[in-house]
C-alpha cells in the first residue's frame, strides 16, 4: 500500500526509484515493489511545506545501490507505461507510478493514477489520502477535505490521516471546531503522536487570528 503522505510531496531518492523501476522491464515486478517498500520503509522524517514537522513524511533518501545507472524523468515515465502495458490493472504499480508523479509535482496526473487505484480498489485508505493530497496540492482543498473525510470513514483512528484532516480545515474550510475535535481525537488516539505539539501551535495560530479578525 501507499505510504501515506501529508500536505507536502514526498522526496525518495529518484536514483532509488529507478533502480526499482528498472527491475520491472527486466520482468523483476515483485522486486520492483519490494524495492520501493524498502525506499518508502527507511525514509527519515523531516519537515514539510503547509505543514508541521511530523514523523512519517519527510525528505530523505535511502542508500543508492553501487554502479546505478541514471535515469531521466521523461525515461522514467516510459519504463513506467511499458511497465503498464504488461501489467495492466495491477494496483501496486500503478499506485507507484502515481508515487513518481507526485515527486514531480504533477499532481494532477498523480491524482488520476490515485482515482484508477480506487476504482480497483475502493478502501484503499492510503491511496485515498494520497490522492486527497494531490488535490490539495493542485489547490483544490475542498476536494481534498472530501477525500480526506472519505479516507476516515475507512478508518475513523487512522491518526495520519486525521493530522491531514486538521490541516485541511485549519487551511482550507476554516472551520476550527472540526479541526479541534479532530486534534482532541489524535490526543486520545495517540497522545505521543510526534507532530501533535505542532499541530496543537498551529491550531492556536489559527484561533488567534480569528479572534483579531473579529
Amino acid at each position: 500500500m501507499s505510504r501515506v503522505r501529508y500536505l507536502a510531496p514526498l522526496m525518495f531518492s529518484s536514483r532509488n526509484i529507478h533502480f526499482a523501476i528498472l527491475g520491472i522491464i527486466l520482468g523483476a515486478a515483485a522486486g520492483y515493489i519490494f524495492a520501493f517498500y524498502q525506499v518508502q520503509r527507511n525514509a527519515p522524517a523531516g519537515a514539510t511545506s503547509g505543514a508541521p514537522s511530523n514523523a512519517s513524511s519527510g525528505t530523505g533518501t535511502a542508500a543508492d545501490p553501487q554502479n546505478h545507472p541514471d535515469v531521466t524523468p521523461d525515461q522514467m515515465v516510459e519504463l513506467f507505461k511499458q511497465a503498464i502495458e504488461k501489467n495492466p490493472d495491477e494496483p501496486e504499480l500503478m499506485t507507484k507510478y502515481a508515487d513518481f508523479l507526485f515527486t514531480q509535482r504533477k499532481f494532477a496526473e498523480a491524482a488520476e493514477w490515485y482515482k484508477k487505484v480506487l476504482a480497483l480498489e475502493p478502501a484503499n485508505l492510503n491511496v485515498r489520502t494520497d490522492m486527497a493530497t494531490a488535490l490539495w496540492n493542485m489547490g483544490d482543498t475542498k476536494g481534498a477535505t472530501v477525500e480526506y473525510e472519505a479516507a476516515i470513514k475507512i478508518d475513523p483512528n487512522h491518526v495520519p490521516t486525521i493530522h491531514n484532516l486538521v490541516v485541511a480545515h485549519m487551511d482550507g474550510d476554516g472551520d476550527l471546531q472540526k479541526a479541534a475535535a479532530l486534534l482532541k481525537r489524535i490526543e486520545e488516539l495517540d497522545p505521543k503522536y510526534s507532530a501533535l505539539p505542532g499541530l496543537q501551535v498551529k491550531f492556536e495560530e489559527r484561533q488567534r487570528r480569528g479572534k483579531t479578525a473579529q
